[in-house]
């Protein structure tokens, strides 16, 4: 399990263009009930909009792109 608050800090201190990548089951331990439940993807890109980074969402490889704008 990922902290939520541990989740922030390293997003908060990756370079630009850095990606971190966020399986289903590590998203749905942090902002449960995970995928696809519509309130965890808006937390999810609250926290991402906080930390200037755009979430893509990778269906075919269940897990989501946090990447970091430059």
């Amino acid at each position: 399990m990922l902290p939520k608050d541990v989740l922030k800090s390293y997003l908060l201190e990756m370079p630009g263009g850095h990606i971190f990548d966020l399986p289903y089951d590590l998203f749905a331990s942090v902002f449960p009930p995970g995928e696809p439940d519509t309130g965890s993807r808006e937390s999810l890109r609250a926290l991402a909009e906080e930390c200037a980074c755009d979430v893509r969402v990778v269906p075919q490889e269940r897990r989501i792109e946090l990447v970091k704008r430059r």
